[in-house]
């Protein structure tokens, strides 16, 4: 579940007297199931209350009294916790409201539905008003109106907030600028500014999102319109301290990575303040989402590796590290498409230089954490990995090949653990392959970037991880056939156990 303990939502915005009954009505109705979808999402509402200005038919022209009433009616489907963030003067209560409203705020203010804040009398302006909704608010939600919803978008957008603008032409009441309108139009030409995680995404959506030609039920739309703030909210959550860092080396494995975390390609990566590309993503379980970051090297090597890790570890101070990609196997012990996690890195460079030429070889050994250790045994104690691992091939619509003339292949989608031997040659000699087994018996995998992720990874105390897809066996057959299904499979092992296998500290 994503904790919005901390969220409100502002729906600002007001209505022209000229404007058409039918708008009017639409734009209540869709703020009372707005109201409902909020609080059912257990986000709070940010409201200011005074008098309720009304077109001649009587019909109100702003939407905080519509939020209020409707939250009253709701309030017994809700445990008591403040979910209602009044804003108001003691002026405003004794002149401008009837004794029924005065006695509503504090029948919720008494049922700890709502927490009511008093404006000095002596400092309401529209400006004031709209500096302390904004200060409650962690997004904004606009209907109608003009300069004091730009203005209040304005200060939103400072601080980072979602911005979600709809384009029922419902004017404003005083009728001073674009209001939601040009929020609207904006957004097609600046998403970010309105969403400065998902802009992207939610640009996509917005035309669906009408309500001057709805194409869903009001109902549906309240509901996707909540999801969108929380995806803004989790993903910006994400950027902050995610749950796992996911890195890659080589493009194909940067594009396998994306592929397997739903990140489509017309998606922009965002920039580190050192320029290192990224891109944000959530990860569904059962008990609740977990938010990572999709990262790559953009190069091959563990000084590479261990110097941008170091870089991204300092930025987003994620709680795990899985690093993805291909690697060379050992014809006699690997298959083609077979994926391994590491159970331990020998670093194979350190040596002693001898006379005469001669090396000595002074390997540097690393194994995951114990914490990673157990989840491992976990996972591959599950008997449901086989069967769920094609399910996830079949979703991604991956299929491994029968056949290859480089050697043997997969059957399908596999994972066992393995030593691998890490250091800065790129392997097309099948002899010295071999020879990093006088270094373990078990390393049958050589790569070159693990030993930098998990030093890296070491020193500031984050458990790691290395999946590798072989994509090769590090002789004379050694070519590019195998890279994208190595890494796909690669990516798909990363994925599952990311869902099923990283138990939550």
């Amino acid at each position: 579940m994503v904790n919005t303990t901390n969220e409100y939502v502002l729906i600002a915005g007001s209505i022209s007297e000229k404007t058409e009954k039918q708008y009017i009505d639409r734009a209540h109705s869709f703020v009372r199931t707005l109201t409902k979808s909020i609080l059912d999402a257990e986000v709070g509402l940010v409201v200011y209350l005074a008098g309720e200005p009304v077109n001649e038919n009587g019909d109100p022209l702003t939407f905080d009294w519509t939020v209020v009433n409707e939250a009253e009616k709701l309030m017994g489907n809700y445990t008591p916790a403040q979910q209602l963030r009044i804003i108001t003067s003691r002026s405003a209560m004794q002149e401008k409201m009837s004794e029924e409203r005065r006695r509503l705020i504090r029948k919720l203010q008494a049922a700890n539905i709502a927490d009511v804040s008093y404006l000095d009398d002596d400092l309401i302006t529209g400006g004031n008003i709209g500096d302390e909704q904004v200060d409650a608010a962690t997004a904004m939600i606009a209907l109608g109106g003009g300069k004091g919803v730009s203005d209040r978008a304005k200060k939103m957008r400072k601080d980072k907030h979602p911005i979600l603008p709809f384009d029922l032409q419902l004017g404003g009441i005083c009728g001073d600028g674009k209001g939601a309108l040009g929020l609207y139009d904006q957004f097609f030409k600046e998403p970010l500014t309105m969403f400065p995680c998902t802009g992207e995404n939610v640009k996509k959506r917005l035309n669906t999102l009408s309500l001057q030609e709805p194409c869903y039920e009001l109902g549906q739309l309240s509901e996707i319109s909540v999801g969108l703030l929380k995806a803004e909210w989790v993903t910006k959550l994400s950027l902050r301290s995610p749950d796992v860092l996911i890195l890659t080396a080589l493009p194909v494995e940067l594009a396998a990575a994306k592929k397997a975390f739903d990140i489509a390609d017309d998606i922009p990566p965002r920039v580190t303040s050192n320029g290192i590309h990224f891109w944000p993503t959530v990860i569904q379980r059962s008990d609740g989402p977990i938010t990572g970051i999709v990262a790559s090297f953009a190069g091959a090597g563990n000084v590479n590796a261990s110097a941008i890790t170091t870089i991204l570890l300092s930025e987003f101070k994620p709680k795990k590290v899985i690093m993805m990609g291909i690697a060379a196997g050992s014809r006699e012990k690997m298959v083609l498409g077979e994926v391994i996690v590491s159970d331990r890195i020998v670093y194979y460079e350190s040596a002693a230089a001898l006379e005469g030429g001669g090396l000595a070889y002074r390997p540097e050994i690393l194994r995951p954490h114990m914490s990673t250790q157990q989840n491992l045994n976990s996972y591959f104690a599950t008997s449901s990995l086989s069967a769920r691992l094609g399910e996830r091939a079949q979703i991604m619509g991956f299929e491994m090949p029968a056949s290859s003339q480089a050697g043997n292949v997969a059957a399908g989608i596999t994972v066992s653990s393995a030593t691998i031997a890490s250091g800065e040659l790129l392997i097309r000699d099948p002899a010295l392959l071999e020879s990093f087994r006088s270094l373990h018996d078990k390393a049958y995998v050589a790569e070159m970037e693990a030993y930098g992720v998990f030093d890296a990874c070491e020193k500031q105390r984050v458990p790691a991880l290395i999946v590798r897809g072989i994509s090769d066996f590090g002789d004379d057959t050694k070519d590019d056939a195998f890279h994208t299904i190595a890494s796909i499979a690669a990516a798909i092992i990363t994925s599952d156990y990311l869902i099923h296998g990283w138990v939550r500290a």
